[in-house]
């Protein structure tokens, strides 16, 4: 993934995340799919905000 400076690559980290959990992922098999593929780091702790994020509103 490149990002063009100034972007915010975070806001398409949080939809692969948000794809990742609804296909059910596990949190920590996130975060290494994560780094594996986008060579970004993103806590388990990060992740969970992003998906009970989700989950409040479904």
């Amino acid at each position: 993934m490149i990002v063009r400076m100034r972007d915010n690559m975070v806001e398409g980290i949080e939809e692969v995340i948000v794809s990742l959990y609804a296909k059910g992922m596990s949190l920590r098999d996130i975060e290494g799919q994560i780094k594996d593929v986008y060579k970004f780091e993103v806590s388990t702790a990060s992740i969970s905000r992003i998906t009970s994020r989700i989950a409040e509103d479904m």
